[in-house]
């Protein structure tokens, strides 16, 4: 039993793929300790992370704002206006990051 394919699923296939046998299984099995890795890292300092990336509710609500409002962009380009894929995606990424620089930097001051 391969963990590193039931784990990785089709990325383990394509290091196969590209590298060959055993060179896909030795890559995927670096890429599941990095992971392993990461993941460990990430929790034994969850609180520098919390704190540096800022993750405040207002914060996480204003991602979440974006992401529905960058996928209902993507949805009216793509199938109302019929953009091709790479044009929906450069509007509505470019229109997603205008809108949090003014979330961000428009904001207003506490008094």
């Amino acid at each position: 039993m391969n963990i590193a394919q039931s784990l990785l699923g089709p990325l383990y296939n394509l290091y196969v793929s590209a590298l060959g046998q055993t060179v896909g299984m030795i890559v995927g099995y670096v890429t599941l300790v990095g992971i392993f890795a990461l993941v460990w890292w990430l929790l034994a300092n969850r609180n520098e992370v919390i704190s540096g990336l800022d993750l405040r509710v207002a914060t996480i609500g204003n991602m979440i704002f974006l992401t529905i409002l960058g996928t209902i962009l993507y949805v009216v380009m793509s199938s109302t206006f019929g953009f091709p894929f790479i044009g929906a995606i450069s509007m509505t990424i470019s229109s997603v990051i205008f809108l949090y620089w003014c979330l961000t930097n428009l904001e207003g001051e506490a008094i």
